[in-house]
Parts: structure tokens; C-alpha cells; sequence
């Protein structure tokens, strides 16, 4: 079969790849469209597996498909033309942080992926059997296999603001307008939020932040705490959610939140990047910090229910798409927004 293998951002190659059998529980799915992920394009982390299938890992995990082969033992009720959304990531459901709720910081979510080692930027992926049972869910008929890869980042984005809340009329201030902030626009509004307000460097981005349900928008340049405050009523966010990773946005995210508020930092910065925190600051604020990582079944579960009823807008956030040949176009695309870029979408089989 074909898949793209990563050897840097702007170096990905369309190359003939071993197909792998499947084996007792295992299902192989005809990969249909799979979306660009910021953490793909995070060069830092990437360039270390290079050209290395067996350790490109979740290269390629946004995905949707059809079902061609199903292992024995699999479950009669998956069959061969069943149109699915599948994910990398799975817990075992077993071990101590997944009984104390925290299923995504448990290590078996944080290892597996999918078989094959080039993820899904490629024909075909084969689940091994703990992805077919907790990582694999129907893709309804209404729902098109382009706007059910967005199921994975807005799972991520329900389980950020589970741990980050913004219901009951909170404030909330999101840093940065890329497509999880645009995502956490639309969830905060879902979940019951006050005002909402985003803050980008992009003038383009923070025009198509309003036309996502922001009720106002700050320049990145600018003191984003002090104007945040200023349109707040004087007061600091109840809500911050970091979705730029970048040490400025620390710093703004620390001091724009308010008195009993939540910071959820939603993207990491690179490994050696240090930041300062202002412990006295927060204490005497009552500032509780947080952070998530990735979704388990249940948050996509929600998701996939907000984009088959329409309480999320997807489809508006597509604005490229790409045949396999061309993934490096999607990917540096992704790295370097231009020409009013949001959502890369690349389709394997084209």
C-alpha cells in the first residue's frame, strides 16, 4: 500500500509500504480522509522518528474510513462496509489513573497506536483489538467522512473544559484562534459560557474568531490581560484556556485569569522551555491550573453527537484539501497559515 512517511516538515514522501495481515480481533479500515493535527506539525518531536515507520507512531490519527476486514473474534455487530471513526489513543480502563478518572493520563492511551506504523496518512490502518474495542465508533450516514475527523480534536477540546469549565455564565478567555480555539469557542458557548473573548496575532484569524461565536477578540500584540479586563467589567476571566504554545502565552494566561478562576493550559510548550509562575499571586487568588491531554470514548462519543446534530460547526473549518501525493502541501499549510488556511483535510485513496 501507499502512506506518507514523515521525514520533516517539509519533506514528506509518498512511498510503497508493507501491508500488515490481521489478525484475531484486529480490523483493517480503508482510510478515507484523515485531518493535519497541530501536534503533527510540531517539527521538535516529529524530526526524532524520521523515517523510522516503527516509531512514526500517531503520524496521521484524525481519521475516518470504511471497515474492508475484520479479524476473528471481532464483534458481530462490526462488518465489512461500515463507515467508521477510529482512534489511536485507548486506556486500559484498569490501572489506578484510569479508576481515579483520569483515563488520559493513563500509560496504555499515552502508547497505543494504530498497527501499522504510519498511522493514517496512508490507504489502509489495521486497530489492533483494544482499539477495535474501545476506539472505534459508527460514522452516521449524515455525517461526511471529512467533518467525523474532527471528532478526535473536539473530544479533546469536551475533555479540556470538563477539567477547565465554562458553564454557569463564566468568563472566558481563549489564547489563540488556530482550530482548537475555534472549537473551544463553540463548546464554551454549548457548555453554558458568559462572555468569551479570544486573543490572536492575526487580524484574519480574529475575524474568523467572531464568526465562531466570539464576543470579542484582542490582538496578541497588545496587553491581552489588561484589555481582557477592561471589556470584563474590571475583572479577570473565570475561564483561561491556552491554546498557543508559546511562553508569552503563559505569562498572559497567569495573569489574565481572575480571582477562583481555572487556567487550562490546552497546548505544551517544548520540553525545555521554563516558566516562571508567581506562586503568591495565585495563591492569594484561589487560581486553580490544569491541563488535559488527548480524549477518551466518552469525550468522542460527545463530540460526534454535537457535529451529527449540528451544535458544532465543522464544516466551515475545512478550507484545504489534499490527494496522499500531497500531504507535505497540507502539512506546511498547517505549520504556515496563509490564504485563509483552517482545517487540512488529506484523502488517501485520491
Amino acid at each position: 500500500m501507499k502512506a506518507a512517511v514523515y521525514y520533516s516538515n517539509s519533506d514528506i514522501r509518498t512511498e510503497d509500504v508493507d501491508d500488515i495481515p490481521v489478525g484475531p480481533g484486529e480490523v483493517r479500515v480503508r482510510v478515507m480522509a484523515c485531518g493535519v493535527c497541530g501536534s503533527d506539525v510540531m517539527e521538535w518531536y516529529r524530526i526524532r522518528r524520521a523515517g523510522r515507520p516503527g516509531g512514526i507512531g500517531a503520524f496521521g490519527h484524525e481519521c475516518t474510513g470504511t471497515i474492508v476486514e475484520t479479524g476473528s473474534a471481532v464483534d458481530p455487530k462490526w462488518k465489512a462496509g461500515d463507515r467508521v471513526v477510529v482512534t489511536h489513543h485507548v486506556p486500559c480502563n484498569t490501572c489506578n489513573a484510569c479508576i481515579r478518572g483520569h483515563t488520559t493520563a493513563c500509560a496504555t492511551l499515552q502508547t497505543t497506536k494504530f498497527k501499522n506504523g504510519y498511522g493514517a496518512f496512508a490507504e489502509y490502518v489495521v486497530l489492533p483489538g483494544i482499539n477495535v474495542d474501545r476506539g472505534m465508533l459508527r460514522l452516521p450516514d449524515p455525517v461526511s467522512f471529512d467533518a467525523g475527523t474532527f471528532v478526535e480534536p473536539l473530544g479533546c477540546v469536551v475533555r479540556g473544559q470538563q477539567l477547565a469549565p465554562t458553564s454557569d455564565g463564566r468568563s472566558v478567555l481563549i489564547i489563540g484562534a488556530g482550530i482548537t480555539g475555534l472549537l473551544h469557542i463553540q463548546a464554551a458557548r454549548l457548555n453554558g459560557a458568559g462572555f468569551i473573548a479570544v486573543s490572536n496575532p492575526s487580524p484574519e484569524r480574529l475575524k474568523i474568531a467572531r464568526k465562531f461565536g466570539a464576543d470579542a477578540t484582542i490582538s496578541a500584540t497588545e496587553d491581552v490581560p489588561e484589555i481582557f479586563k477592561e471589556l470584563n467589567g474590571g475583572v479577570g476571566a473565570d475561564t483561561v484556556i491556552m491554546t498557543a504554545p508559546v511562553p508569552e502565552c503563559v505569562r498572559q494566561s497567569l495573569e489574565a485569569v481572575g480571582p477562583g478562576g481555572t487556567v487550562l493550559f490546552f497546548a505544551p510548550t517544548s520540553p525545555e522551555v521554563q516558566s516562571t509562575i508567581n506562586l503568591w499571586n495565585l495563591w492569594q487568588k484561589e487560581v486553580t491550573i490544569t491541563h488535559s491531554y488527548a480524549a477518551d470514548f466518552h469525550n468522542l462519543t460527545t463530540a460526534l453527537k454535537w457535529i451529527q446534530y449540528d451544535r458544532v460547526n465543522v464544516a466551515d473549518m475545512i478550507t484545504h484539501t489534499f490527494p496522499l501525493r500531497k500531504t507535505a502541501e497540507g502539512f506546511l499549510l498547517t505549520a504556515r497559515h496563509r490564504d485563509g488556511s483552517l482545517k487540512a483535510i488529506v484523502h488517501p485513496q485520491e
